[in-house]
This record gives structure tokens, sequence and C-alpha cells, in this order.
């Protein structure tokens, strides 16, 4: 028996040790610049996130096929046969934060178009002050009124796709990208409320977002979770609790894989990425602990510093997964 190759693959690493040159998507730095060994084509961002342990960490994203350059305006990015990775900073300027996402996100969509991968599947938002007041609107809000106009404009798919969206404590504002040339497909759990139908209170527009993303084949899906929270229905739970918070966030997050259903029958620990944001660093010990017992003490782990979109939350995890079937050798 043996394990069908997965399209794409993230690895979290504490040196800059890259993989072949000719399959690199692209890179992210949290408190590291760019290596010197990186290929000057390869899309790198310095992302305004810090490791939660202070040490300085990569992010590498690599596709199973040959990958070549793709600029397209001020997007970078990086195209494989089935693949497409994008860069963008936020130049919110005189016009503002609603123009600056709503341009980042049409000139996201000029590059899909130009490249042919014209489906996004997944998007990570780092957002200046995320819960700062803008003008009288807190900043995530106008945030998600930006995206919400460029989608309306341009987005093909009924549901938008998985996404995060967290808050930085240093530098620009910055988009990076997943897109592949068949779309997605959304999940949302049956826990909550979907995002993209949250009541008023919370700002003009809701959050134009998925709750996770399957996309691939029966023999080989990858699972994409967006950030998730210790949220029920659209309310935070277990407010001050980090561990009631930590546990529920868990349960949200075994939720989604449920109901990806068939396509991780054959799950392995190994397979797991977790990105975990922590509003306090402190946190890391507890939310290790609870990780290990419901995902096992295998995979990917990046740790990350972060202000979560509501003041309330404390700890936010997203995953992603390569559910690769067993098949006859």
């Amino acid at each position: 028996m043996q394990r069908t190759q997965a399209s794409l693959a993230v690895r979290y690493a504490g040196l800059p040790l890259l993989p072949s040159h000719d399959h690199l998507l692209g890179v992210i730095g949290y408190g590291a610049a760019r290596p010197g060994l990186l290929p000057a084509s390869c899309p790198f961002m310095m992302a305004p996130l810090l490791p939660a342990s202070g040490t300085p960490a990569y992010e590498i994203w690599t596709a199973a096929a040959p990958t070549r350059p793709c600029q397209v305006g001020p997007v970078t990015g990086s195209c494989s046969q089935d693949l497409a990775f994008g860069t963008v900073w936020l130049d919110e300027g005189e016009e503002g934060l609603e123009s600056a996402v709503e341009q980042a996100y049409l000139d996201i969509f000029a590059f899909l178009e130009q490249t042919g991968f014209n489906e996004p599947i997944r998007f990570w938002n780092y957002l200046t002050a995320i819960t700062a007041d803008d003008q009288g609107l807190e900043r995530y809000r106008r945030f998600n009124v930006g995206r919400h106009r460029a989608f309306l404009a341009r987005l093909r798919q009924a549901v938008p796709p998985a996404a995060s969206c967290l808050g930085a404590h240093q530098g620009g504002s910055m988009i990076y990208f997943l897109a592949a040339r068949e779309a997605a497909k959304a999940i949302e759990n049956p826990r909550q409320v979907s995002a993209y139908a949250y009541p008023a209170q919370y700002g003009p527009r809701s959050p134009s977002f998925s709750r996770a993303a399957l996309h691939g084949s029966e023999q080989s899906a990858t699972l994409f979770i967006s950030g998730t929270a210790s949220i029920v229905g659209h309310e935070t739970r277990h407010l001050g609790d980090v561990h009631g918070q930590i546990a529920e966030t868990i349960e949200n997050l075994q939720a989604l894989i449920t109901e990806a259903g068939s396509a991780l029958s054959h799950s392995q620990p190994d397979d797991w990425a977790l990105k975990i944001y922590l509003r306090d660093p402190l946190y890391q010990a507890d939310v290790e602990r609870a990780l290990d017992a419901a995902f096992g003490t295998g995979g990917q782990r990046l740790y990350l510093h972060a202000e979560i979109c509501r003041t309330d939350l404390l700890v936010e995890i997203e995953a992603m997964h390569h559910a690769a079937a067993k098949i006859p050798a």
C-alpha cells in the first residue's frame, strides 16, 4: 500500500532550511527576515506577527510540481501546474482601510484572472491594530466592509473561501492566499452561525469567509480550516476562561473535521499543520497539552502572538490537513 502524493505542503521551520528551489510557492517569515538562500523570484513576506516563543520562524509552502514566478500589479506570487500562491501589502494611504482592503482584493482577483487560477481557496489576513477605533468603527469591521465590496464585485463562488484575520502588533497589514483552477468545497460548522450570516451587531458587513474548505479529489484532498475560536452560534463562550476557550475551540475544530467526512478517513497525526494564535504567549503550554490529546503529538505547530478579532477571545486555531487516501501499490 502507498499514499498518494500531496499536491501542496507547508512546513513550519525555525531555521531557513529550504527544499528544492524549483518547487517553492512562497515563504512567510515571523520575526525572521528573508533567508539569504531564498531565490529572488520566490515570494516572501515578513509578517507583522511574532512567534509566541520569540524564536524566529518560517512558514514554507511547496508544490509537488515545479513552480514559476507570477507578478500582476502589486501582487507577487508563484504558480505550479495546479496551484497559485500570492502576497500583497495593504496601502492605506489617504483613502483609509476600507478602500485599501477593497483595492488589495481587486488586485488579487486581477492576479487570479491573468494567471488562470480563478478559484481562491484560502486567505490569510494580518491587520495592524485590528480592534482599534478607526473614525468611529473598529478596524476589523472596516476590513470586512472593504473585503465584502471586492467579493461582491469579483467573487464567483456562492460561498466565500476559507480565511483567517488576525491582529498584528508591528509593521504593515498584509494578505496572502492560495488559489487553484478548481473550486474548493465550502464546509460550515453546525455548532456555529456561518460567519457571512452574522447578525448586524457585528458590523455593517458580516465577515466574508467559510469555516473550512476541502480541495482536491476523493483520493487526495486537502482540508483548510479557517481561524477557529470559542464561538457557539455567533457568541463568544467562556469569557476570561482560557481553558474553557481552548476546549470549545477544539470542539469546533472536531465538528469541522466530522463535516469533512470520508476525505479524512485515513487521517494520520503527522498530516496536520496547526497554526495557533495566542493573545498571551503564556497560554502556549495549556494549548499544547489540549492539542496533544485531540490530535496526537505528531504534525506541525506554529504558535504566534496575535490580537484576535474579538477582544474577548484569547485563542484562535487554524488547521490544514492533507488526506491522502491509501491505494494499492
